[in-house]
C-alpha cells in the first residue's frame, strides 16, 4: 500500500528519518513517523498544527510503500478526549503502548483534521521504525520538492 509524508527538506534529511519528539500518538522518547493516506491531507495536518510559518520551509513530499497487511484502530476504542488540542496524554499512551508492543508495523488511524465517518477510506497511518520489519517492509518510492506558496 502507498502513503505520503510530508518532510521539511533539508541537507541529509533521511526520507524515513525520525527523531524522539512527541506528537499526538506518541510520547517523547518513543519514535513514530506519521504519514497519510492522501497526499492533500499531509498539508493539511501540517498547516492545521504548525500554521503559516509552514510557508517560510521548504518540503519534501514522500511516497512511501508499505508490503504486508496494515491493522485499523477500531474507532470505538478511541479515549473521548482523542481529537483535544493540545493533543492529550491519553493518544500518546496509546501509541507508546503500540509502539512498545510491536504487534504490527504500522497502524490505520483517523485525522483529527477529517469527520471520523471519512475514517479508514482517508487516514494517518503510525508507523514504527523500530519493528523488526521496517527495513524489509517499508521502502521510499519517489520524493518531490513541494511547496506551501503559491507563487514558486
Amino acid at each position: 500500500m502507498r502513503y505520503f509524508r510530508l518532510i521539511e527538506n533539508l541537507p541529509g534529511r533521511n526520507s524515513l528519518g525520525y527523531g524522539l519528539g512527541p506528537g499526538r500518538w506518541n510520547p517523547f522518547g518513543t519514535p513514530m513517523i506519521y504519514a497519510c493516506s492522501v497526499s492533500a491531507l499531509n498539508f493539511l495536518e501540517l498547516l492545521s498544527i504548525k500554521g503559516p510559518i509552514v510557508t517560510q520551509s521548504h518540503w519534501k513530499l514522500v511516497l512511501i510503500e508499505i508490503t504486508g497487511s496494515i491493522p485499523d484502530l477500531d474507532p470505538e476504542t478511541l479515549a473521548p478526549d482523542w481529537k483535544n488540542r493540545p493533543y492529550p496524554r491519553s493518544t500518546q499512551e496509546f501509541g507508546g503502548k503500540w509502539a512498545k508492543s510491536m504487534l504490527s508495523l504500522s497502524l490505520k488511524i483517523p485525522s483529527r483534521r477529517l469527520p471520523l465517518s471519512s475514517y479508514p477510506d482517508e487516514h494517518n497511518l503510525l508507523i514504527n521504525p523500530l519493528h523488526p520489519d521496517f527495513s524489509s517492509r517499508v521502502t521510499v518510492f519517489g520524493e518531490w520538492d513541494v511547496s506551501f506558496e503559491v507563487n514558486q
